[in-house]
């Protein structure tokens, strides 16, 4: 009795040692990175501007110059000016008008005429889609610019199939004084990097390098912060570290279930801004995105599409440290090559959450600061309308458990809060 006893005691302890050695080398495991599949979120499309038809090399070209033919070689049949000196170049002060979306993104938008005295004002990243619409008209947009964040302002007019603009691109100060100048030709399209040394806002300027313009000028012009990023596989099960940000990544999906991560370092309190590029470049990529703690597997912003089909949110960090963005196709139903800006701004005016609670099975209350009459409270990333706002205080009706990350937007541009778990 007394062997049976001691043998039953060995077994129990054997069991528990291999069940303690199992749960840390589990604990000693980074968690599996994923996109949660949000098959359930409405597909409204909202696309306001049209879609480019270039394919990857030349959505690709400031990143892999060779082969400089246009997606559409063809002829212009043309009297260049003879000094080739613009009325943009010409053209030393435009006032700038500031934009209140400088936490989001401006993601595509059309140009706002009159912009030729008065620059639009814009924020990055942004794509804008315009036109010089008629003999020696020139178009300028201001954006504020980071200190010691690289500004990319690269212009698309020769690789688009139905424009005959030869673009020329030209930066200036508030002062006036004419920072750089570039300009394109029938068949490559001219592109301005610039880093800054302070805070400063600054204003970009586009014109037909003969002063022609009409109906088959039209442009694209893409103005982003952060260096240029190659993906590099595998970053399916780990993610690939970037050097920093703000970054663009020139990346693929290369089969409907591949799905691409990359981690960066950043410290609480800043506001980070994903915009993605592929729909709009015309890359067949139906995408989706998401933010992620690597160390616990938290999911804390999910978005699969914003401009049309491309993704884009802005999201207050909530803890200084490692954070992995990963990008794949929606539904697993599509691939592709895409574009992504990745940055970080200060996170001034935009909404705090301390607090979310569950006061019952269909409501939760959510405590803060910076709310406003429109604020929409996201669970899971998905919004509901706000039901009730008294003092900092917002009650929103909507089944919520335990644990799920809850998020804060203010309209009207879904300026986004930090995310918490609901208590």
């Amino acid at each position: 009795m007394r062997m049976q006893s001691l043998k039953r005691s060995v077994a129990v302890t054997t069991l528990a040692l291999l069940l303690t050695t199992t749960f840390v080398a589990a604990q000693s495991e980074e968690p599996a990175l994923r996109i949660g599949r949000h098959t359930q979120q409405s597909k409204d499309y909202n696309r306001i501007v049209p879609a480019l038809t270039l394919d990857r090399a030349a959505a690709f070209r400031r990143v892999n110059p060779s082969g400089a033919a246009s997606a559409s070689p063809r002829e212009r049949r043309r009297t260049p000016l003879t000094d080739r000196a613009t009325a943009l170049s010409r053209t030393r002060q435009a006032a700038t008008v500031e934009t209140n979306s400088f936490g989001t993104g401006g993601g595509d938008i059309f140009e706002a005429e009159p912009n030729d005295r008065i620059a639009q004002g814009v924020s990055l990243p942004v794509n804008i889609f315009g036109r010089i619409s008629f003999d020696g008209d020139v178009d300028f947009f201001s954006f504020r610019a980071l200190a010691g964040q690289q500004i990319t302002i690269e212009a698309f007019a020769a690789r688009l199939r139905n424009s005959d603009l030869i673009a020329d691109i030209v930066l200036f100060d508030t002062d006036g004084r004419m920072i750089d100048r570039e300009v394109g030709d029938e068949d490559v399209d001219p592109l301005i990097r610039y880093t800054p040394f302070r805070d400063e806002v600054l204003i970009a300027g586009i014109a037909d390098i003969d002063d022609f313009g009409g109906p088959r000028s039209d442009y694209m012009l893409n103005i982003t912060r952060g260096d240029d990023v190659d993906e590099e596989e595998p970053n399916d099960r780990s993610a690939q570290r970037l050097p920093g940000l703000p970054v663009t990544i020139f990346g693929d999906i290369d089969g409907r279930t591949d799905v691409d991560f990359y981690s960066f370092v950043a410290v609480a309190g800043q506001t980070l801004i994903v915009d993605v590029d592929a729909e709009v470049l015309g890359s067949r990529l139906d995408p989706e995105v998401n933010l992620s703690d690597p160390e616990t597997g938290v999911e804390y912003f999910y978005n699969d599409q914003y401009d049309g089909d491309d993704s884009r949110f802005n999201l207050v960090l909530p803890h200084t440290g490692r954070y992995v963005i990963g990008i794949g196709a929606f539904d697993s139903n599509s691939s592709g090559f895409y574009r992504l800006n990745a940055s970080l701004v200060p996170a001034v005016a935009a909404p705090f959450v301390s607090r979310a609670i569950r006061l019952s099975r269909k409501t939760i209350e959510v405590s803060g600061s910076g709310f406003g009459s429109g604020s929409v409270v996201e669970v899971r990333s998905r919004g509901r309308s706000t039901s009730i706002t008294i003092f900092g205080t917002l009650r929103a009706k909507v089944k919520a458990r335990i644990g799920d990350v809850v998020t804060v937007a203010n309209a009207p541009d879904d300026r986004r809060s930090n995310p918490v778990l609901v208590q």
